[in-house]
């Protein structure tokens, strides 16, 4: 069979941070004529290449890195918009110079917003904030999440219904929607939805065209992309990630903190204040570690509990990632009709790289860089077959249970937690034993 017609192709390589995606984007460019585009947003920060997690000079074997170190520690934080255009135009560039573009990082929502054209709520936000509203965003950082849910509550009570009680993250961003765009969370992405269904838009739903369906899919596509998801169990994983951390220390990640915060003690002397919320100020070691700078008593205490702080967040983060793939790029990628051209490579065990991730990822770049078929994405492993199926996650409401003190986030909970012997005993009516049966008093 003759291949397909050549045609100007991406990579991009997903997956949770120390997995070796850096690794495989080098071994893919210097096979394949490439240039490697940065896609992690604390990357792009000048400096800290411990904090941040740098790929050393030295591994990245003379392949140029682009979007790495090009935001000054005092600069504004930057958007998805300055990064799509950034990356955009980066990209047309390495294209003009007959090279393969390789996009690599851990910040998904970045690489995602440049793989496809899907209209994300940020992408719609006004950066004109009104006076009110920006005194209202400054306080939500300090908000816990109870005090966010009721707000929430008020504004857009059917996106808070979507929020377990607890999820301070999710809670936060909603209600960011509606300080930022004066419009609920729950309004644009009906808005959304509605549009994917439309025949007349430019959609997602395929269905909705029985007629040129796949030529409407692709179209959400910004570029011929190819995906190379990067796995490892989280056993393994948080292993792994405990061991960076440890090796992070001893390299200088402690010096690296206290460079950071003497540069915010600057800022604040010159009467420049820095939102510590945002940008370089939320990279995992750096809050860890700030009792460890700033207190000068107990320090091997502070230095052991910085130590676990960091290795938890590590953790934290990693499974964030692989839910963020999961639910969210995973999702796009079948809307978009592209789940076969999205391989996930095992890597449970570094010693079986060669094998099991590089020469497969070299072998699968190949054929699509040549039009060539490419082999099944379940095929490759046990667990690209489990993984890679099509993530139907259930509508989201939020049900409490008054008798066990429970909130449940899914109908498919609520009715197995109905079911559970903890709330079946929780409904069981008492019984007073000390009542139905009274002491005799001695007969």
């Amino acid at each position: 069979m003759s291949p397909a017609p050549p045609r100007p192709p991406l990579v991009a390589v997903v997956g949770a941070t120390g997995t070796g995606k850096s690794q495989l984007a080098v071994a893919l460019a210097q096979r394949y004529n490439g240039e490697i585009l940065n896609g992690d947003a604390l990357q792009m920060y000048d400096g800290l290449p411990i904090t941040t997690n740098k790929l050393p000079l030295e591994e990245m074997k003379g392949i140029p890195h682009h979007l790495l170190g090009c935001v000054k520690l005092g600069e504004e934080p930057w958007t998805v918009k300055q990064f799509l255009k950034r990356a955009t135009s980066i990209i047309e560039e390495i294209r003009s110079r007959g090279r393969l573009p390789i996009v690599v990082g851990g910040t998904h929502y970045y690489t995602q917003s440049l793989l496809f054209r899907d209209a994300l709520v940020e992408e719609g936000e006004s950066d004109d904030l009104t006076a009110d509203a920006q005194r209202e965003a400054w306080k939500l950082p300090d908000a816990n999440a109870e005090e966010m849910l009721k707000q929430l509550q008020k504004v857009d009570p059917e996106m808070a219904m979507r929020w377990h009680p607890s999820d301070q993250r999710k809670i936060r961003r909603s209600l960011e929607i509606w300080l930022k765009t004066g419009k609920k969370a729950s309004e644009l992405y009906k808005q959304q939805r509605i549009q994917s269904k439309d025949p007349e838009s430019d959609g997602w739903n395929r269905s909705a065209r029985p007629n040129g369906s796949e030529d409407s899919a692709r179209a959400h596509l910004r570029y011929d992309s190819l995906i190379f998801w990067i796995h490892a169990p989280s056993d393994v994983l948080n292993l792994r990630l405990e061991e960076r951390v440890d090796s992070m220390v001893s390299h200088g990640l402690l010096e690296e903190v206290a460079s950071m915060q003497s540069f915010l003690q600057d800022q604040e002397q010159q009467g420049d204040s820095i939102d510590q919320s945002r940008g370089i100020w939320v990279a995992i070691g750096f809050k860890e570690f700030l009792p460890y700078i700033l207190d000068g008593s107990h320090r091997e205490e502070l230095r052991q509990k910085g130590i676990e702080r960091t290795k938890i967040a590590t953790r934290q983060y990693a499974k964030r990632q692989v839910r963020w793939i999961r639910l969210r790029l995973q999702r796009a990628v079948h809307a978009a009709n592209l789940a076969h051209n999205m391989f996930l490579l095992d890597a449970t065990d570094f010693s079986l790289w060669s094998d099991g991730v590089d020469a497969k990822a070299q072998d699968i770049t190949a054929a699509f860089i040549s039009g060539f078929a490419l082999p099944k994405p379940d095929s490759l492993s046990d667990t690209a077959m489990k993984l890679l199926a099509s993530p139907e996650e259930e509508a989201k409401s939020a049900t409490y249970c008054e008798a066990c003190d429970k909130t449940l986030m899914f109908h498919s909970q609520w009715i197995n937690h109905l079911k559970s012997k903890g709330h079946r005993a929780s409904k069981r009516p008492k019984i007073d034993w000390k009542t139905l049966y009274p002491k005799n008093n001695g007969y």
